[in-house]
Protein backbone atom coordinates (compact mmCIF):
# COMPACT_ATOMS: atom_id res chain seq x y z
CA UNK A 1 0.00 0.00 0.00
CA UNK A 2 1.60 3.25 -1.15
CA UNK A 3 0.79 6.26 1.02
CA UNK A 4 2.62 8.76 3.17
CA UNK A 5 2.52 8.74 6.97
CA UNK A 6 3.19 12.48 6.97
CA UNK A 7 5.11 13.60 10.05
CA UNK A 8 4.64 10.20 11.71
CA UNK A 9 7.16 8.44 9.48
CA UNK A 10 9.88 9.38 12.03
CA UNK A 11 12.49 9.48 9.28
CA UNK A 12 15.00 11.66 11.14
CA UNK A 13 18.10 10.21 12.76
CA UNK A 14 18.41 12.01 16.09
CA UNK A 15 21.57 11.94 18.22
CA UNK A 16 21.16 9.02 20.62
CA UNK A 17 23.97 9.63 23.09
CA UNK A 18 22.63 9.59 26.68
CA UNK A 19 19.05 9.44 25.37
CA UNK A 20 16.25 8.07 27.58
CA UNK A 21 15.88 4.31 27.48
CA UNK A 22 13.03 3.70 29.95
CA UNK A 23 9.48 4.96 30.53
CA UNK A 24 6.66 4.61 33.05
CA UNK A 25 2.95 5.21 32.53
CA UNK A 26 0.27 5.98 35.13
CA UNK A 27 -2.54 5.21 32.70
CA UNK A 28 -4.06 1.97 31.43
CA UNK A 29 -6.49 1.04 28.67
CA UNK A 30 -6.48 1.12 24.88
CA UNK A 31 -5.72 4.83 24.52
CA UNK A 32 -2.80 4.59 26.95
CA UNK A 33 -1.52 1.58 25.03
CA UNK A 34 -1.67 3.58 21.80
CA UNK A 35 0.43 6.30 23.42
CA UNK A 36 3.00 3.80 24.69
CA UNK A 37 3.13 2.07 21.29
CA UNK A 38 3.70 5.41 19.57
CA UNK A 39 6.46 6.33 21.99
CA UNK A 40 8.25 3.01 21.52
CA UNK A 41 7.81 3.13 17.76
CA UNK A 42 9.24 6.65 17.54
CA UNK A 43 12.21 5.80 19.78
CA UNK A 44 13.09 2.81 17.64
CA UNK A 45 12.92 4.81 14.40
CA UNK A 46 14.35 8.13 15.62
CA UNK A 47 17.03 6.87 18.01
CA UNK A 48 17.40 3.22 16.98
CA UNK A 49 16.74 2.28 20.61
CA UNK A 50 14.24 -0.16 22.14
CA UNK A 51 12.42 1.77 24.84
CA UNK A 52 11.57 -0.36 27.89
CA UNK A 53 9.34 0.09 30.90
CA UNK A 54 10.96 0.84 34.26
CA UNK A 55 10.15 2.44 37.59
CA UNK A 56 12.94 5.04 37.71
CA UNK A 57 12.22 6.07 34.14
CA UNK A 58 13.57 8.99 32.15
CA UNK A 59 10.18 9.42 30.41
CA UNK A 60 7.20 9.60 32.75
CA UNK A 61 3.56 9.68 31.64
CA UNK A 62 1.82 10.98 34.74
CA UNK A 63 -1.75 11.54 35.82
CA UNK A 64 -2.46 15.04 37.11
CA UNK A 65 -6.10 15.74 37.92
CA UNK A 66 -5.41 19.48 37.93
CA UNK A 67 -4.91 19.37 34.17
CA UNK A 68 -7.82 19.34 31.71
CA UNK A 69 -8.83 15.86 30.51
CA UNK A 70 -7.72 16.62 26.95
CA UNK A 71 -4.98 19.03 27.91
CA UNK A 72 -1.36 18.26 28.72
CA UNK A 73 1.88 19.58 30.14
CA UNK A 74 5.11 18.44 28.51
CA UNK A 75 8.48 19.20 30.05
CA UNK A 76 11.93 17.98 29.02
CA UNK A 77 14.78 19.11 31.25
CA UNK A 78 17.91 17.61 32.77
CA UNK A 79 17.46 14.41 30.72
CA UNK A 80 13.99 13.82 32.18
CA UNK A 81 10.77 14.07 30.18
CA UNK A 82 7.34 14.26 31.81
CA UNK A 83 3.95 14.27 30.16
CA UNK A 84 1.10 15.15 32.53
CA UNK A 85 -2.64 15.10 31.90
CA UNK A 86 -5.95 14.49 33.60
CA UNK A 87 -6.84 11.58 31.30
CA UNK A 88 -5.36 9.10 28.85
CA UNK A 89 -6.73 11.21 25.97
CA UNK A 90 -4.71 14.23 27.02
CA UNK A 91 -1.72 12.03 27.72
CA UNK A 92 -1.88 10.67 24.16
CA UNK A 93 -1.88 14.22 22.77
CA UNK A 94 1.00 14.99 25.10
CA UNK A 95 3.05 12.07 23.80
CA UNK A 96 2.54 13.27 20.23
CA UNK A 97 3.60 16.76 21.38
CA UNK A 98 6.72 15.29 23.00
CA UNK A 99 7.65 13.53 19.76
CA UNK A 100 7.04 16.67 17.74
CA UNK A 101 9.16 18.80 20.07
CA UNK A 102 12.19 16.52 20.09
CA UNK A 103 12.18 16.37 16.28
CA UNK A 104 11.79 20.13 15.89
CA UNK A 105 14.64 20.84 18.32
CA UNK A 106 16.91 18.12 16.90
CA UNK A 107 19.38 18.33 19.80
CA UNK A 108 21.02 15.78 22.08
CA UNK A 109 18.68 14.50 24.79
CA UNK A 110 20.69 15.97 27.67
CA UNK A 111 20.59 19.44 26.06
CA UNK A 112 16.82 19.62 25.63
CA UNK A 113 15.05 22.24 27.76
CA UNK A 114 11.42 22.45 26.60
CA UNK A 115 8.05 23.15 28.20
CA UNK A 116 4.68 23.12 26.44
CA UNK A 117 1.16 23.41 27.86
CA UNK A 118 -2.01 22.92 25.83
CA UNK A 119 -5.76 22.91 26.52
CA UNK A 120 -8.20 22.53 23.59
CA UNK A 121 -10.54 25.46 23.01
CA UNK A 122 -13.25 23.31 21.41
CA UNK A 123 -14.56 20.03 22.85
CA UNK A 124 -15.50 18.67 19.40
CA UNK A 125 -12.71 18.75 16.81
CA UNK A 126 -13.97 16.94 13.74
CA UNK A 127 -12.88 15.90 10.26
CA UNK A 128 -15.85 15.75 7.91
CA UNK A 129 -15.13 13.51 4.89
CA UNK A 130 -17.22 13.54 1.72
CA UNK A 131 -16.39 9.99 0.65
CA UNK A 132 -18.89 7.99 -1.37
CA UNK A 133 -19.23 4.24 -0.96
CA UNK A 134 -18.31 3.50 -4.56
CA UNK A 135 -14.87 4.87 -3.73
CA UNK A 136 -14.99 8.34 -5.24
CA UNK A 137 -15.03 11.56 -3.25
CA UNK A 138 -17.34 14.50 -3.86
CA UNK A 139 -15.09 17.50 -4.42
CA UNK A 140 -12.10 15.25 -3.84
CA UNK A 141 -8.78 16.17 -5.42
CA UNK A 142 -6.30 13.62 -4.08
CA UNK A 143 -7.38 10.21 -5.26
CA UNK A 144 -10.04 7.77 -4.17
CA UNK A 145 -11.48 7.01 -0.76
CA UNK A 146 -9.52 4.83 1.65
CA UNK A 147 -12.72 4.20 3.64
CA UNK A 148 -14.84 2.73 0.84
CA UNK A 149 -14.54 0.78 -2.40
CA UNK A 150 -17.26 -0.89 -4.50
CA UNK A 151 -19.84 -0.25 -1.76
CA UNK A 152 -17.72 -2.01 0.86
CA UNK A 153 -15.95 -0.59 3.92
CA UNK A 154 -12.15 -0.83 3.97
CA UNK A 155 -10.42 -1.52 7.29
CA UNK A 156 -6.69 -2.20 7.12
CA UNK A 157 -3.28 -0.92 8.23
CA UNK A 158 -3.93 2.41 6.60
CA UNK A 159 -6.99 2.86 8.83
CA UNK A 160 -4.67 2.65 11.84
CA UNK A 161 -2.17 5.10 10.35
CA UNK A 162 -5.04 7.46 9.55
CA UNK A 163 -6.21 7.31 13.18
CA UNK A 164 -2.65 7.98 14.36
CA UNK A 165 -2.39 11.05 12.16
CA UNK A 166 -5.80 12.43 13.17
CA UNK A 167 -5.04 12.01 16.85
CA UNK A 168 -1.55 13.46 16.49
CA UNK A 169 -2.99 16.87 15.62
CA UNK A 170 -5.59 16.80 18.39
CA UNK A 171 -8.73 15.86 16.45
CA UNK A 172 -11.25 13.67 18.26
CA UNK A 173 -14.10 12.99 15.79
CA UNK A 174 -14.44 11.77 12.21
CA UNK A 175 -17.39 11.56 9.81
CA UNK A 176 -16.38 8.97 7.24
CA UNK A 177 -19.08 9.37 4.56
CA UNK A 178 -20.45 12.11 2.34
CA UNK A 179 -23.18 14.23 3.90
CA UNK A 180 -25.12 13.81 0.63
CA UNK A 181 -26.22 10.30 1.57
CA UNK A 182 -27.55 8.07 -1.18
CA UNK A 183 -27.58 4.49 -2.46
CA UNK A 184 -25.55 2.05 -0.33
CA UNK A 185 -24.59 4.75 2.18
CA UNK A 186 -28.17 4.76 3.45
CA UNK A 187 -27.49 1.21 4.70
CA UNK A 188 -24.61 2.31 6.95
CA UNK A 189 -27.12 2.33 9.81
CA UNK A 190 -28.13 -1.30 9.16
CA UNK A 191 -26.56 -4.68 9.91
CA UNK A 192 -25.23 -4.75 6.34
CA UNK A 193 -22.22 -2.75 7.56
CA UNK A 194 -22.17 -3.04 11.36
CA UNK A 195 -19.33 -5.59 11.47
CA UNK A 196 -16.87 -3.44 9.52
CA UNK A 197 -17.96 -0.26 11.26
CA UNK A 198 -17.34 -1.97 14.60
CA UNK A 199 -13.76 -2.74 13.51
CA UNK A 200 -13.23 0.86 12.46
CA UNK A 201 -14.84 2.20 15.63
CA UNK A 202 -12.47 0.11 17.76
CA UNK A 203 -9.42 1.46 15.92
CA UNK A 204 -10.64 5.04 16.22
CA UNK A 205 -11.52 4.65 19.90
CA UNK A 206 -7.97 3.51 20.71
CA UNK A 207 -6.80 6.94 19.51
CA UNK A 208 -9.48 8.96 21.28
CA UNK A 209 -11.56 9.42 18.13
CA UNK A 210 -15.36 9.18 17.92
CA UNK A 211 -16.84 7.74 14.74
CA UNK A 212 -19.78 9.67 13.26
CA UNK A 213 -22.01 8.74 10.32
CA UNK A 214 -23.82 10.93 7.82
CA UNK A 215 -27.39 9.66 7.63
CA UNK A 216 -30.18 9.92 5.10
CA UNK A 217 -33.13 11.94 6.43
CA UNK A 218 -35.37 9.93 4.10
CA UNK A 219 -34.20 6.59 5.54
CA UNK A 220 -37.64 5.76 7.05
CA UNK A 221 -38.97 5.76 3.48
CA UNK A 222 -36.00 4.17 1.71
CA UNK A 223 -35.19 1.36 4.14
CA UNK A 224 -38.07 1.51 6.60
CA UNK A 225 -41.09 1.03 4.34
CA UNK A 226 -42.82 4.17 5.60
CA UNK A 227 -44.47 6.59 3.19
CA UNK A 228 -43.17 9.71 4.90
CA UNK A 229 -40.10 11.15 6.61
CA UNK A 230 -42.09 13.87 8.42
CA UNK A 231 -40.16 14.50 11.67
CA UNK A 232 -43.39 15.16 13.54
CA UNK A 233 -45.03 11.91 12.44
CA UNK A 234 -45.28 9.45 15.34
CA UNK A 235 -44.34 6.48 13.14
CA UNK A 236 -41.24 8.25 11.85
CA UNK A 237 -40.19 9.11 15.41
CA UNK A 238 -40.74 5.53 16.49
CA UNK A 239 -38.76 4.22 13.52
CA UNK A 240 -35.73 6.36 14.32
CA UNK A 241 -35.85 5.41 18.00
CA UNK A 242 -35.92 1.72 17.14
CA UNK A 243 -33.13 2.20 14.57
CA UNK A 244 -31.03 4.12 17.11
CA UNK A 245 -31.44 1.28 19.60
CA UNK A 246 -30.14 -1.20 17.02
CA UNK A 247 -27.29 1.09 15.93
CA UNK A 248 -25.98 1.67 19.44
CA UNK A 249 -26.32 -1.98 20.34
CA UNK A 250 -23.83 -2.69 17.55
CA UNK A 251 -21.81 0.54 17.72
CA UNK A 252 -21.91 1.62 21.37
CA UNK A 253 -19.14 4.21 20.95
CA UNK A 254 -20.73 5.96 17.96
CA UNK A 255 -20.52 9.74 18.36
CA UNK A 256 -23.74 10.43 16.49
CA UNK A 257 -25.12 11.62 13.17
CA UNK A 258 -24.28 14.30 10.64
CA UNK A 259 -27.38 15.36 8.72
CA UNK A 260 -28.00 17.47 5.65
CA UNK A 261 -31.71 17.64 4.85
CA UNK A 262 -33.82 19.44 2.22
CA UNK A 263 -30.91 19.21 -0.21
CA UNK A 264 -31.18 19.27 -4.01
CA UNK A 265 -34.80 18.18 -3.99
CA UNK A 266 -34.29 15.54 -1.29
CA UNK A 267 -36.71 15.28 1.66
CA UNK A 268 -36.21 17.23 4.85
CA UNK A 269 -38.31 19.10 7.39
CA UNK A 270 -39.19 21.81 4.84
CA UNK A 271 -40.80 19.13 2.68
CA UNK A 272 -43.44 18.74 5.39
CA UNK A 273 -43.66 22.42 6.40
CA UNK A 274 -41.60 21.72 9.52
CA UNK A 275 -38.67 23.68 10.91
CA UNK A 276 -35.01 22.75 11.14
CA UNK A 277 -35.54 22.38 14.89
CA UNK A 278 -38.30 19.83 14.28
CA UNK A 279 -35.99 17.77 12.06
CA UNK A 280 -32.90 17.97 14.23
CA UNK A 281 -34.72 17.39 17.51
CA UNK A 282 -36.48 14.27 16.23
CA UNK A 283 -33.10 12.64 15.55
CA UNK A 284 -31.52 14.08 18.67
CA UNK A 285 -34.24 12.57 20.83
CA UNK A 286 -33.67 9.16 19.24
CA UNK A 287 -29.93 9.06 20.07
CA UNK A 288 -29.93 11.09 23.27
CA UNK A 289 -30.20 8.01 25.57
CA UNK A 290 -26.88 6.77 24.16
CA UNK A 291 -25.00 10.06 24.50
CA UNK A 292 -25.25 10.72 20.76
CA UNK A 293 -24.91 14.14 19.11
CA UNK A 294 -26.63 15.41 15.97
CA UNK A 295 -24.55 17.68 13.75
CA UNK A 296 -27.21 19.49 11.73
CA UNK A 297 -26.12 21.19 8.51
CA UNK A 298 -27.65 24.66 8.14
CA UNK A 299 -28.77 24.06 4.58
CA UNK A 300 -31.41 26.71 3.96
CA UNK A 301 -31.54 27.85 0.37
CA UNK A 302 -33.70 26.80 -2.54
CA UNK A 303 -31.38 24.96 -4.92
CA UNK A 304 -33.75 25.78 -7.81
CA UNK A 305 -33.52 29.50 -7.15
CA UNK A 306 -33.11 31.53 -10.35
CA UNK A 307 -29.92 33.57 -10.26
CA UNK A 308 -31.84 36.39 -11.92
CA UNK A 309 -34.17 36.66 -8.91
CA UNK A 310 -33.02 39.91 -7.32
CA UNK A 311 -35.70 39.95 -4.61
CA UNK A 312 -34.52 36.90 -2.68
CA UNK A 313 -31.53 37.79 -0.47
CA UNK A 314 -29.77 34.47 -0.26
CA UNK A 315 -26.93 35.85 1.85
CA UNK A 316 -29.36 36.39 4.74
CA UNK A 317 -31.22 33.10 4.28
CA UNK A 318 -29.47 31.58 7.29
CA UNK A 319 -30.63 34.44 9.51
CA UNK A 320 -34.16 34.36 8.13
CA UNK A 321 -34.52 30.64 8.78
CA UNK A 322 -32.70 30.19 12.06
CA UNK A 323 -33.31 33.39 14.02
CA UNK A 324 -37.01 32.62 14.67
CA UNK A 325 -36.11 29.18 16.10
CA UNK A 326 -33.13 30.28 18.17
CA UNK A 327 -33.29 28.32 21.44
CA UNK A 328 -35.61 25.62 20.10
CA UNK A 329 -32.91 22.97 19.57
CA UNK A 330 -32.17 20.16 22.00
CA UNK A 331 -28.90 20.29 23.93
CA UNK A 332 -27.37 17.44 21.90
CA UNK A 333 -27.77 19.30 18.58
CA UNK A 334 -24.88 21.24 17.05
CA UNK A 335 -25.60 23.51 14.10
CA UNK A 336 -22.93 23.34 11.40
CA UNK A 337 -22.56 26.33 9.11
CA UNK A 338 -20.16 26.87 6.25
CA UNK A 339 -17.09 29.09 6.34
CA UNK A 340 -18.70 31.65 4.07
CA UNK A 341 -21.92 33.68 4.13
CA UNK A 342 -23.62 31.51 1.50
CA UNK A 343 -23.24 28.42 -0.63
CA UNK A 344 -21.98 28.95 -4.16
CA UNK A 345 -24.57 28.01 -6.74
CA UNK A 346 -24.52 28.93 -10.42
CA UNK A 347 -27.41 27.59 -12.48
CA UNK A 348 -26.43 29.26 -15.77
CA UNK A 349 -23.38 31.12 -17.14
CA UNK A 350 -23.40 34.65 -15.75
CA UNK A 351 -20.10 35.96 -17.09
CA UNK A 352 -17.13 34.80 -19.17
CA UNK A 353 -15.38 33.93 -15.91
CA UNK A 354 -18.09 31.47 -14.93
CA UNK A 355 -18.99 30.37 -18.44
CA UNK A 356 -20.39 26.85 -18.32
CA UNK A 357 -19.72 26.38 -14.62
CA UNK A 358 -22.37 24.55 -12.63
CA UNK A 359 -21.49 23.84 -9.04
CA UNK A 360 -23.97 22.47 -6.54
CA UNK A 361 -23.73 21.46 -2.93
Amino acid sequence: MNYTKCWLDYSKNLPNEQVATTFKCDFSGDIAQSAVNELKRAWKELYKIELTQGENAQIQLLKDENIHDEGYNVQIKNSLATVKSGSSNGMLYGVFALLRLIQINNRPWNELDITENSIPKNPLRMLNHWDNMNGDIERGYSGNSFFFENNEIIVNERTIDYARLVSSVGLNAVVINNVNVKDAATDLITDRYFDKLREMQKIFAAYGIKLYLSVNFAAPMEIGSLNTADPCDKNVKAWWKERAKEIYKNLPELGGFLVKADREGRPGPFTYNRTHADGANMLAEAIEPYGGIVIWRCFVYNCQQDWRDTKTDRARAGYDNFMPIDGDFKNNVILQIKNGPMDFQVREPISPLFGGLKQTN
